[in-house]
């Protein structure tokens, strides 16, 4: 039987191939056999690259949605951004309005409590600050073309700024008190006790010629003596900061601190003319 099968083998082959042939004619109406049998093999061999398709498709859809969404988000960052910005600058803006119309408003409740011919000047340079050098000086934005002349008096609601040394048609320089150069006869407030206020180039003032018995003390304020013709009479200096026995043993050592803020000035009273009571 087995020699009969390898003789033949070929064409048991074709004719079993056959049979299988005519079974799939057949069932193919009916969705059975060959059909069913082709169906299986296609679908288990796509099945995987199907799934690999779509796994694609979810993967580039998802990449792609999300990179529309960052563009949108980043444009809106940037406008956001841009709107903060503009929105801080206007804020800066109204702020630094609103410093000027207070500090305005306080140096010309000044002038008029003063009631001396004074005008307002802007401080648009200064000299020698940052260390302890000779030269204290500030550069105003009025000159003789305004009426300012060299020794008129400089100052502000909180006190005295300096005099004017040198004049240019626009503009300005003062002496600051703090600078060495510059010497104001003065009063200490509580006790009448005259002296004489110099600067020393650096942040601080010195009271000279006060005597060893005389009572003076830290925080006493020191107060212009009016008789220099510069500068009127009872207007704030500095505040005694340290008083000590001299090397002379004559008259004491007495260091102060200017009662205006010479170094953060902004605005500024130049006193164009005393009052003549």
């Amino acid at each position: 039987m087995l020699s009969f099968i390898r003789r033949h083998q070929i064409i048991l082959s074709a004719f079993l191939l056959c049979l299988i042939s005519l079974h799939i004619a057949i069932n193919a109406e009916r969705g059975i056999g060959g059909e069913v049998i082709v169906r299986g093999i296609v679908s288990t061999i796509s099945r995987p690259i199907q799934k690999g398709f779509l796994s694609l498709y979810s993967a580039f859809h998802s990449i792609w949605s999300n990179y529309i969404y960052l563009v949108g988000v980043k444009e809106e960052n940037r406008f956001l951004h841009e709107t903060l910005h503009r929105l801080l600058e206007e804020n800066n803006r109204l702020r630094e309005e609103l410093l000027l119309t207070a500090r305005l408003k306080e140096i010309l409740r000044y002038r008029s409590v003063l009631g001396i011919d004074s005008v307002v000047a802007q401080v648009i340079g200064y000299s020698g600050f940052g260390g302890a050098g000779w030269m204290k000086t500030a550069t105003l934005d009025k000159g003789s073309r305004d009426g300012i002349e060299v020794d008129m008096a400089v100052v502000s609601p909180k006190g005295v700024v300096g005099r004017i040394i040198e004049v240019t048609p626009a503009t300005s320089t003062v002496l600051l008190l703090t600078d060495p150069r510059s010497s104001i006869d003065a009063i200490v407030q509580r006790t009448r006790i005259k002296g004489l206020v110099e600067g020393t180039g650096g942040r601080t003032l010195r009271l000279k010629y006060i005597r060893q018995l005389d009572d003076v003390k830290p925080g006493d304020v020191l107060v212009t003596a009016g008789l220099s013709g510069i500068f009127p009479k009872g207007l704030a200096l500095g505040r005694i900061t340290r008083v000590e026995k001299g090397k002379d043993n004559f008259f004491k050592y007495i260091e102060a601190e200017p009662m205006a803020p010479l170094d953060s000035l902004e605005e500024v009273l130049i006193i164009k003319e005393l009052s003549r009571d």
